[in-house]
């Protein structure tokens, strides 16, 4: 049904990059939210350049009054008028970098929005094959890139670009000649600043991929500080992180090594510019072509024409970094769900909960394939069981009824009606998952519990936590339903998150239940703890319940074994400990275990049992 795509972002050769300047356009087109706000920053930012090069201008003339038969009234009159420039200046800029701000904070927000919205919208299958510490290098280490670039040097670097142009023209104006002698600059730094971003350009993609897989490393070393501490592994694990951070490191140093050259290189063209002009200006001085006060005037033009110079190409390295964190960004926002509703998807109504699978077949990867023409059927209310050695393919059929996965081939009915029929959400809505792993998020035991339906009142989550058994634990809690779980609930017991996770299921009020194995994990006595509450769950729902212990699944009015992605034998517990097969092997190897334990020497020869 649907053809996936392998591989991860961070390997060009599997997905198409877009080109980093047309990613830098992207990024600056979000300035455009504001739109208005930013046509008045520009107007700001224009006036605040020519106030400010007017300044130069009224130095020659200051200049010429000073040589020429003008008075001191003159001079008080010129002066008050470079006071008021300055002012201006002053002001036209301070406004324009303060409505700058609202402009790319705005930006920032929404790239933010848009990015964090998307993931949301992408499917497992992305998420599969995606680290985690890339994922949250993205997430974060890249757009604190394209934060700084906005908060630092775009401001600059917008009112280089005006100071540059009007300058360019106030120079021409002046002296045609001269200003063809300026000039010069511009090849020079640009050729410069090319040569340098040969190298620099693809060292900054390089680095965010080392800052990726050292966020990775971070991040797993974090999680698994018990297990390191357990196996005495602090040392490797320190060395393993000297070694992702020294290449991190070693890439860095080559990034910066346009920010660290460029500005010894800037100041050189710069005095080579100003050295040029002075020699021709003095030149046409002697030959009278020019007077004093224009040559000052054109000087103070060249300086002030190479600061906007220095300022842009002293700043791009964050150009670069920005290009390539934007490039990074904007990869997962191009990202397509490999899951979408057909067109003309309908809700699925309210579902008795009556399951039919017909010879479906599911690869995770095209041309290995892990489901195998794999039919039955579940009727309204019944318990099915499913069990199999590790890896058979029991979530996989799981991760298939509720779509986080679509199939090759076969089809998949609820009530009749195809789930590929209908939308999502609804398919969603009405099936109930309770795993293995209990997940619960930073917030309130409340909050937790509502996360099971948008609208349940306290009243009805009070009462499901009470039917699922966990009531009289969380009023013993400091704050009751008012708690707040810390790091995903770890200040709660693993049974206690299982329980909360339960009655979470009961406030979503599905009419289809999944379990996988919710009880493994668990001590004796808050096991039956956990069962009696999950019997309260599955009253009138047809439920799905991964046995890891098959002792769960001994009641289920069907069991289905699975094996290398076949179903090879199906029946209830009773029928197939009579036929002796695959499931009475299984069931009898564990039962073994458990007398072994109970009574040492104990050894099981009954038929097919591996002994």
């Amino acid at each position: 049904m649907t053809t996936e795509t392998t591989g991860t972002l961070s390997k060009p050769e599997k997905i198409r990059r877009p080109r980093r300047m047309r990613a830098l356009s992207r990024m600056i087109a979000y300035l455009g939210l504001r739109k208005a706000l930013l046509t008045l920053v520009i107007v700001l930012f224009f006036v605040g350049t020519v106030s400010f090069i007017f300044l130069s201008v009224m130095l020659g003339v200051a200049v010429n009054t000073l040589s020429g038969p003008s008075t001191t009234a003159d001079l008080y009159q010129q002066v008050m008028v470079m006071a008021g420039l300055s002012v201006l200046t002053f002001i036209s800029y301070y406004f324009g970098y303060r409505f700058l701000a609202d402009v790319t904070q705005k930006a920032l927000f929404q790239i933010r929005q848009d990015l964090f919205e998307h993931m949301q919208t992408l499917s497992l299958r992305f998420f599969d094959r995606q680290p985690i510490g890339e994922l949250m290098s993205r997430v974060t280490n890249d757009i604190d890139v394209i934060t700084a670039f906005f908060q630092q040097p775009l401001g600059t670097m917008l009112m280089g670009l005006f100071m540059l142009v009007i300058t360019l023209a106030a120079m021409f104006l002046l002296s045609v000649t001269l200003a063809v002698v300026a000039c010069i600059a511009i090849p020079l730094m640009m050729g410069l600043v090319w040569l340098l971003a040969k190298v620099a350009g693809p060292a900054f993609a390089l680095l965010q991929e080392r800052l990726a897989d050292l966020n990775g490393l971070m991040e797993e070393t974090l999680a698994g500080e018990k297990t390191i501490i357990a196996f005495r592994q602090q040392d490797a694990i320190a060395g393993s992180q000297t070694v992702v951070s020294e290449g991190a490191r070693e890439v860095g140093s080559r990034a910066q090594v346009l920010s660290l050259v460029i500005n010894p290189l800037t100041v050189l063209v710069t005095n080579l510019d100003v050295s040029l002009v002075a020699l021709f200006g003095s030149v046409m001085i002697i030959n009278h072509d020019l007077s004093v006060g224009v040559l000052t005037t054109f000087l103070s033009l060249t300086l002030l024409f190479a600061l906007p110079l220095t300022t842009i190409f002293a700043n791009y390295n964050f150009i670069l970094s920005a290009a390539v964190s934007a490039n990074r960004i904007f990869q997962i926002i191009d990202e397509e769900p490999d899951i979408v509703d057909k067109p003309g998807a309908v809700d699925l109504k309210p579902v008795n909960g009556h399951v039919v699978f017909r010879d479906v077949d599911f690869s995770y990867v095209p041309g290995r394939q892990i489901l195998k023409k794999n039919s039955f059927e579940a009727l309204p209310g019944q318990m099915i069981g499913l069990c199999g050695p590790t890896g058979a393919g029991k979530s996989t059929i799981i991760n298939i009824l509720t779509r986080y996965y679509d199939i090759d081939s076969g089809s998949i009915e609820i009530d009749g009606q195809s789930i590929y029929d209908v939308t999502q959400e609804s398919l969603r809505r009405q099936i109930g998952v309770v795993l293995q792993e209990p997940f619960l998020f930073s917030d309130t035991v409340m909050n937790n519990l509502k996360y099971g339906r948008g609208g349940a009142t306290d009243e009805e989550c009070i009462q499901a936590a009470k039917d699922a058994n966990c009531h009289e634990f969380i009023t013993r809690l400091p704050k009751g339903y008012a708690t707040i779980l810390s790091d995903g609930g770890r200040n709660l017991s693993q049974g206690q998150r299982q329980l909360l996770t339960i009655a979470r299921a009961m406030i979503a009020n599905p009419r289809i239940l999944i379990l996988d194995e919710a009880t493994s994990n668990v001590d004796t006595r808050t096991e039956r703890s956990i069962q009696a509450a999950i019997r309260k769950l599955q009253e009138g729902r047809t439920s799905f319940v991964i046995a890891h212990r098959l002792s769960t699944i001994t009641n289920a009015h069907q069991i289905l074994v699975i094996n290398n992605g076949e179903i090879v034998e199906r029946g209830t517990h009773d029928e197939m400990m009579k036929a002796g097969g695959f499931y009475y092997n299984l069931y009898m190897s564990q039962f073994k275990g458990r007398v072994a334990d109970i009574l040492p020497g104990a050894s099981t020869h009954s038929k097919g049992a591996p002994v």
